[in-house]
């Protein structure tokens, strides 16, 4: 889980790194599947969010980012803010519908 902003500033921050070798991880959290499920419900009550027993696969994370964080790396977004502009950003170029069913 990464925000976009924060992708492109690993990016750049790598390619300033004169012992930049390899492949980094970049990834501001981890996340289990039902933490994410349960944050996503609770902040964006108004969308249809799966729960962990209607998702397959793995359901634990398997990376870290501790090479990146070692070299010095700085996240400035956490998961509740890639989520919302995520989110937002998608409301806003109209791929997500926010039209609340009350017929229930």
């Amino acid at each position: 889980m990464v925000h976009g902003d924060d992708v492109a500033s690993a990016f750049i921050f790598l390619l300033e790194y004169p012992n930049a070798k390899g492949r980094y991880i970049c990834s501001s959290d981890m996340l289990t599947l039902n933490e994410m499920s349960e944050l996503l419900s609770a902040n964006h009550r108004q969308l249809p969010i799966p729960t962990t027993e209607d998702i397959q696969g793995i359901r634990i994370p398997g990376v870290s980012s501790k090479t990146l964080l070692d070299a010095g790396y700085k996240f400035k977004y956490g998961v509740d803010e890639m989520f919302d502009d995520a989110i937002g950003c998608c409301k806003e170029k109209g791929f997500l519908d926010f039209t609340v069913d009350t017929s229930c």
